[in-house]
């Protein structure tokens, strides 16, 4: 009997490990994580992840190669989305080192996905005084597309080729329309899915495209989470935050439409001046040498025949101008175009989806254009160093269609040499005129 028993537990023992051991690790049901800043850029990170299921959700997270474990971990916050049955999850870390990697994952306490990792932002206060830093961020223009399977899953293979060709960018700025139709929600599922694989680790900062709302954005700011610095009731419309010596206000456009107007009534008036109000006081208590603009609809494109474009250019333009952008990244318009410096700022256009261009036939292309493609989806790489600022922009293959720069050196050395460069003649003039008079007998 004790040999029988031997063997059928030795059959047992053989059955039980030849069954793989179900873990914990990777099995969590969460997708579309995304990464964004809600709070400091230097100091916090903001996670948010989708679940098909309404149950508690938590991040997990610790300095790369540190162990994850509940002594760093933080609860998140739930949204359902409408009445859609989609949930989207929320968790801001906060207290972080300034320039670190950290491990992260996302889990119901139990259950993990796997981990990820993201890097904090420099600290502000020091980065001007190491001048050997730089740092490259991506633009993306309208990722809107014309037939929505197809062309999703070719912009995330886009923006998986733009990160293998640059794995260094720290962040990126999409400048609106990332879908077609802001109510539904297949539109956002495949937008978030192609989304994740990069923006999981890279945080994502968008300006609201007239796709995304017809009063109100409300699905997208439900799904994103973004800072809540800008006006009061306006808060993640508008938004500013910094990055090492660059600070970027990113702008809802979308205000200026006729049905917005209309659905305000009388209070729009007041909201638009406290915009005003606002604007002029976020750039003008920046002291960041860079200062960048994200706004959907440009104020100088291809065509000029929106009434949007014209009230940008009358109300806001002006306050950009006097607050010092240097570049302002816009969309809408499905092509890339660079226009001249106008009142010191460059105007950049950009389109990462598929569709094209119904504004542009060809041969109207305004004065004040400096760069001009209407057949590639194309991507921007911004590099911000201590003194100069540049850009390169990518076709969908990785070639570059168009480079600028602009470069600005600390005001005092810059006049020190200009003032030189006008007295110098005057200067050695009376010198000259000083040694003939000595040389009179």
């Amino acid at each position: 009997m004790r040999s029988a028993y031997k063997a059928v537990w030795g059959v047992l023992c053989l059955l039980f490990l030849a069954v793989p051991a179900v873990s914990s690790a990777e099995s969590y049901d969460g997708s579309q994580f995304l990464l964004s800043w809600s709070e400091s850029p230097s100091h916090s990170q903001t996670i948010t992840w989708h679940s098909p299921s309404r149950r508690e959700g938590y991040v997990q997270y610790n300095k790369s190669g540190g162990e994850l474990s509940g002594q760093h971990q933080v609860k998140a916050e739930i949204t359902d989305v409408g009445e859609t049955g989609y949930y989207r999850y929320e968790a801001v870390l906060k207290g972080l080192s300034h320039n670190t990697t950290y491990d992260y994952r996302v889990g119901n306490g139990t259950e993990w996905s796997q981990i990820r990792t993201f890097t904090t932002a420099p600290d502000p206060e020091t980065w001007e005084e190491k001048s050997e830093t730089s740092f490259d961020f991506l633009y993306l223009g309208d990722v809107q597309y014309r037939n929505r399977n197809r062309d999703y899953g070719e912009w995330g293979k886009l923006l998986q080729d733009i990160r293998e060709r640059n794995p260094g960018i720290a962040f990126a700025l999409i400048g609106g329309d990332m879908v077609n139709s802001s109510r539904k929600m297949k539109d956002w599922n495949l937008f978030l899915d192609n989304a994740s694989p990069v923006f999981s680790y890279i945080p994502m900062m968008p300006a609201i495209g007239n796709h995304e709302t017809s009063v109100k954005a409300d699905p997208y700011l439900q799904m994103l989470a973004l800072p809540e610095n800008g006006p009061q009731d306006l808060e993640e419309e508008f938004y500013s935050f910094d990055y090492g010596n660059c600070h970027i206000i990113v702008l809802n456009t979308c205000f200026f439409l006729d049905n917005r107007k209309a659905s305000m009534a009388e209070e729009w008036d007041e909201k638009l001046h406290e915009i005003r109000i606002w604007m002029e006081e976020d750039l003008r208590k920046s002291n960041a040498k860079w200062k960048l603009a994200v706004l959907h609809h440009p104020p100088y494109g291809i065509s000029n025949g929106d009434s949007v474009y014209e009230w940008i250019r009358q109300e806001w333009e002006p306050i950009l101008e006097k607050g010092e952008i240097d570049l302002a990244l816009c969309g809408h318009q499905h092509i890339y175009m660079r226009t001249k410096e106008i009142g010191g700022i460059t105007y950049v256009i950009g389109n990462s989806g598929k569709r094209r261009s119904t504004y542009y036939n060809g041969e109207n292309a305004p004065a004040y254009t400096k760069a001009l493609d209407a057949v590639n989806s194309n991507y921007q790489i911004i590099r911000v160093e201590k003194d100069r600022l540049s850009l390169l922009s990518y076709d969908e293959k990785g070639q570059i269609i168009d480079r600028w720069s602009k470069e600005k050196h600390e005001k005092g050395i810059l006049k020190g040499a200009i003032a030189g460069l006008i007295f110098a003649p005057v200067m050695i003039a009376g010198i000259a005129a000083a040694v003939r008079r000595k040389k009179r007998p």
